[in-house]
């Protein structure tokens, strides 16, 4: 006599299975839903993108700031701001419209409700008309105070010295400079070579 096992057994296993599997899928999805969500909030998605970016700051037809960036995102929310993931260059000008400062950064950030900007990676800010030039790696400007300062290693390269320092603190202008555990190299002219 041959035993047969009850085919209604694996029926309701292979139902069992189909109801179990249906249900992770259900939750898979939920988990995904919730990652949407979050992905979508204000925060995370820019209101606004704009590529090839020039912007042109005047007063009374009188170019004051020229800023430049391939690329800027716009974002809201209670804390809005711009940024310039793929870096940007700002030029300012005088009122006879001759350019006096540059600043070229990798990054940037400007914070819209506080005025304030930061800027990192391979930052360089030159003056013209005094024909200095600043490297650093991070750099805050306020807006409001026309300040600009750090807490990173600077280097200020000037016509005959160079100089290091851990921070600096200086005016928009780049004339007024501040520099916080300073050393450098200064060349001296030979008194014969001053003669000649």
């Amino acid at each position: 006599m041959k035993n047969k096992l009850p085919k209604r057994p694996v029926v309701f296993g292979l139902k069992s299975i189909v109801v179990i599997f249906f249900t992770a899928m259900l939750f898979a999805c939920e988990n995904q839903m919730e990652t949407i969500r979050e992905l979508t909030t204000n925060d995370t998605i820019p209101s606004e993108v704009a590529m090839g970016v020039r912007i042109i700051y005047s007063d009374s037809g009188m170019t004051q700031m020229i800023l430049t960036s391939p690329i800027l995102y716009q974002k809201g929310g209670d804390d809005p701001y711009v940024e310039f993931p793929e870096g940007l260059n700002v030029k300012t000008y005088d009122q006879t419209n001759a350019l006096v400062t540059e600043l070229q950064a990798d990054y940037g950030k400007r914070f819209q409700k506080d005025k304030r900007m930061e800027v990192e990676k391979n930052v360089v800010v030159t003056n013209y008309q005094n024909n200095k030039k600043l490297f650093t790696e991070r750099l805050f400007w306020n807006e409001k105070t026309k300040k600009i300062y750090n807490n990173t290693f600077v280097t200020i390269i000037e016509e005959d010295k160079t100089i290091h320092g851990d921070s600096i603190r200086a005016d928009q202008n780049f004339e007024m400079v501040e520099i916080f555990n300073m050393r450098g190299t200064i060349q001296i002219k030979d008194e014969e070579q001053t003669k000649k």
